[in-house]
């Protein structure tokens, strides 16, 4: 009866979820796919623009390959930005025989319209959703009922998630991801298979979105919580993932003659175009653009003087290096400035943030409030912006502090004890990246590790109102 009850509502809250984000799709497809935005000099669709456009344009060097009769693993790019993303939407279209481009716009090439789109966006909305029902059943069996249904239709509807499976950034499948490794993380298994898929899908993880690099350290505390100085298991989780990175690693250095893993445009800008620019602003009292001017003169007689030509790739990860030394010098130099801007980008964005995220990439382009006038385009929506993330945040708070006290005061042992302490080393991971880009969407993967202090919170504050009745 109990399992009936729960296929029920997992049923329903899967099939509201599935209608909204469909719905949603057809009507981003229909309204924005048909606008052109000139970003950097190039132009792309509405829904295509930013680091998307860039993206389609390496899955269209990999589609044609494929079309010339290349195998698939020659046909492979180097790791310049999102290598799965790229993969996956390359070899869509080589299957379907449709062309990704089209000459427009003074013989500029942009992304056709009306292309069959509209499948790549059903394609990840299946996979999340799969990986919701996956996980749904292994959630039943190790919490409360009531938090199990709370956990599930948080991750089915919760805005912040919701609103990247309508969309092309990389997000909703790397998310799907981390949902199935979440799903053999319950399990605390042993057995080798599971192990080596958990280490496979995390690479995968490095692979759909470069910035879970070094995710596997959360992942490997959590085993030693769990299992202790057995390091079988350790050690087919990091078989799994290294094999995955190998891979990288091997087809970077045969298509580029250089050893690298990291993908070179996120190491380009990374932490240097978003910190380090920024530390030297606050630090000299001047702009922005005046900062990034002052190091880009003093990168330019760097390159000079070391005759760097940043389009062969070992001159390109010379430059990565010099990048990252002056990041460092930044930071060591001006502790201070450091950590007040790391401090404040992380309560920003994840405070205002991740709710608005996914709206800015689609409408603050074609909204000519947006153009005019950002700073009170973005301020006006901070009226249900912070209230919502605050809400959130309330319960769980309430639900990290009880599982504190539970667990080190009262020293009351659980099952899922070392499954919350990995999802708050989870969510520290995340927000250290919010903390030097800045970007919301990066906070976005701390939603699923919220969801499920979230149930604890709301759960233990709804007991104590009903004793309270009583």
């Amino acid at each position: 009866m109990k399992n009936q009850k729960q296929n029920k509502f997992v049923t329903i809250s899967i099939s509201i979820a599935l209608i909204i984000n469909i719905a949603w799709s057809f009507y981003n497809l229909n309204k924005f796919d048909n606008i052109k935005v000139n970003f950097e000099g190039e132009y792309y669709n509405q829904l295509l623009y930013s680091d998307l456009g860039p993206t389609w344009i390496i899955a269209d060097r990999f589609k044609k390959k494929l079309d010339n009769g290349e195998s698939f693993f020659s046909s492979i790019p180097a790791y310049e930005r999102f290598l799965l993303p790229s993969i996956l939407v390359g070899y869509y279209y080589h299957l379907i025989d449709k062309e990704i481009f089209e000459n427009k716009n003074e013989n500029k090439k942009v992304i056709k319209e009306k292309n069959f789109k509209i499948f790549l966006l059903l394609f990840q909305i299946l996979i999340y959703y799969s990986s919701v029902l996956l996980i749904s059943n292994e959630i039943f069996k190790r919490f409360d009922y009531q938090k199990s249904k709370l956990i599930i239709l948080f991750l089915c509807l919760e805005p912040s998630l919701l609103q990247w499976h309508s969309s092309f950034w990389s997000e909703s499948i790397f998310l799907s991801l981390m949902i199935l490794a979440f799903f053999i993380l319950l399990k605390k298994s042993e057995k080798a298979f599971l192990n080596i898929l958990l280490g496979f899908i995390v690479g995968l993880m490095f692979m759909q979105r470069s910035v879970s690099f070094l995710y596997i350290l959360p992942i490997c505390i959590y085993f030693f919580l769990v299992f202790k100085l057995r390091l079988k298991p350790l050690s087919f989780l990091l078989i799994g993932y290294f094999f995955v990175t190998a891979l990288i690693g091997y087809n970077n250095f045969s298509k580029t003659g250089s050893l690298y893993f990291v993908p070179t445009h996120m190491t380009y800008y990374g932490y240097y175009h978003y910190f380090a620019h920024q530390i030297l602003a606050d630090r000299k009292n001047i702009s922005y653009p005046e900062a990034s001017e002052i190091l880009k003169n003093n990168e330019m007689d760097w390159r000079k003087k070391n005759n760097i030509n940043i389009n062969n790739t070992e001159d390109l990860l010379k430059n990565i290096k010099y990048r990252n030394k002056v990041f460092a010098k930044e930071i060591i130099q001006n502790p201070l400035y450091s950590t007040q801007l790391f401090i404040k980008r992380s309560v920003k964005t994840s405070i205002i943030m991740p709710l608005w995220v996914n709206k800015k990439y689609y409408f603050d382009k074609t909204d000519p409030e947006a153009q005019n006038n950002p700073k009170e385009y973005y301020n006006k929506n901070l009226i249900y912006n912070i209230p919502y993330t605050l809400f959130i945040y309330l319960f769980f708070a309430i639900g990290f502090f009880n599982l504190f006290k539970k667990i080190f005061i009262n020293k009351i042992k659980d099952p899922t004890d070392n499954f919350y302490i990995f999802n708050l080393i989870s969510i520290l991971y995340f927000l250290s990246i919010v903390g030097f880009w800045g970007n919301p969407k990066y906070f976005t993967p701390c939603m699923i590790s919220i969801s499920f202090f979230f149930a604890e919170g709301f759960f233990s504050i709804r007991k104590k109102y009903f004793r309270s009745q009583n």
